[in-house]
C-alpha cells in the first residue's frame, strides 16, 4: 500500500493542474447550488470520475488521473454508487426509530420513563456509531466490487464483499483510517489557509482539497484493488479462479490439390500430334 503515491499521484500527470481545477470548480459549484439540489448532479459526476480513477489504478494504467470528457457517463456511475452507499446506510433509518421513541420518553419530567426513555437513546446511539464503522469499513469493499462492471447489484453482494473485508481488514482499516485522519488534517489546513486570505480564499482552498482528498481515497481502493482482487472470494479466504474459456477452432478450409503435372522433357517435343 503505498500511500504517498496516493497523495502526489497526479501531479505525474502533464494536465493535472487543468484537471484539478476542473474538479475544484465542479465541486464549487456543486456546494452554492445545493440549496435547490441541482449540486447534487456535480458530485455524482466527480463520484463517477473517481470510480473510473479506482479503474484506472487497479487496472495498473500509468497515467490513472481521467480526462474531463465523460460528464454523462460519470453522472450514471456516480448516481448508481450513490444508490449502492444509500442502500449500506439504510439500517441506520432502523436504529434512529428507537432513539425518536427514546427522545420522546425523555420530554417527561422525571420518573421511569425518563429513565427508560435515555437508556433507549443511548442504546440506539451506540448501534448506529457500531453500525457507521461496520459501513466505512465495508466503503473500500462495495465500491471495488461496484467498479467491476458498474452494477448497482455487484456494490450489494453482502456475503462476498464482507468475506473480502474480513480478509483484508488489515489494510482495510489502514485506507479506511489514513482517509479520515488525511481529509481532516487537509480540510483544517485549508480552512485556516482560506481565513488568512481574508475568507474569500475559502472559495478556492476547500473545494481544492475536497477534490484532492477524494482522488487519494480512490487511488487507494485502486490500489486494494489491484492488490486483493475481489472476485469470487469465500468464506475462507480462497479466490476461487474463473475457468478460461477455450476458444472455438477456427475453420479450416479444406484445400483440393491441384492436379500433378508430368514435367516438360525434350522426347514429347518430337512426339508429333
Amino acid at each position: 500500500m503505498d500511500i504517498g503515491k496516493a497523495i502526489t499521484f497526479f501531479t505525474e500527470d502533464e494536465r493535472w493542474l487543468e484537471k484539478l481545477a476542473i474538479g475544484a470548480g465542479l465541486g464549487l459549484i456543486s456546494v452554492l447550488l445545493s440549496p435547490v439540489l441541482i449540486g447534487v448532479v456535480g458530485f455524482l459526476i466527480i463520484a463517477g470520475y473517481c470510480v473510473r480513477l479506482l479503474q484506472n489504478v487497479r487496472d495498473g494504467n500509468s497515467q490513472p488521473l481521467p480526462e474531463w470528457n465523460q460528464w454523462g457517463e460519470d453522472l450514471i456511475r456516480g448516481f448508481k454508487l450513490a444508490v449502492v452507499s444509500v442502500v449500506w446506510a439504510l439500517p441506520t433509518l432502523v436504529f434512529y426509530i428507537p432513539m425518536a421513541i427514546g427522545g420522546a420518553m425523555t420530554d417527561n419530567q422525571g420518573g421511569a420513563v425518563e429513565t427508560i426513555g435515555s437508556l433507549i437513546l443511548a442504546c440506539g446511539g451506540c448501534l448506529v456509531f457500531l453500525y457507521s464503522i461496520a459501513v466505512a469499513l465495508m466503503t473500500p469493499g462495495f465500491t471495488i466490487a461496484y467498479a467491476r462492471d458498474e452494477e448497482i447489484r455487484s456494490g450489494l453482494q453482502l456475503t462476498e464483499i464482507w468475506n473480502w473485508t474480513r480478509q483484508h481488514l488489515g489494510p482495510v482499516a489502514i485506507v479506511v483510517i489514513v482517509y479520515i485522519v488525511g481529509s481532516g488534517i487537509a480540510f483544517l489546513v485549508a480552512g485556516l489557509v482560506g481565513i488568512i486570505l481574508c475568507g474569500i480564499g475559502l472559495l478556492v482552498t476547500l473545494p481544492a482539497i475536497g477534490i484532492a482528498t477524494s482522488l487519494a481515497q480512490y487511488h487507494l481502493y485502486g490500489q486494494l484493488a489491484r492488490e486483493f482482487p475481489l472476485s469470487g472470494v469465500t468464506s475462507s479466504g480462497i479466490v476461487t479462479p474463473v475457468s478460461p474459456v477455450t476458444p472455438a477452432s477456427p475453420y479450416t478450409p479444406t484445400v483440393t490439390p491441384d492436379p500433378v503435372v508430368a514435367p516438360y522433357t525434350e522426347n514429347d517435343s518430337n512426339t508429333p500430334v
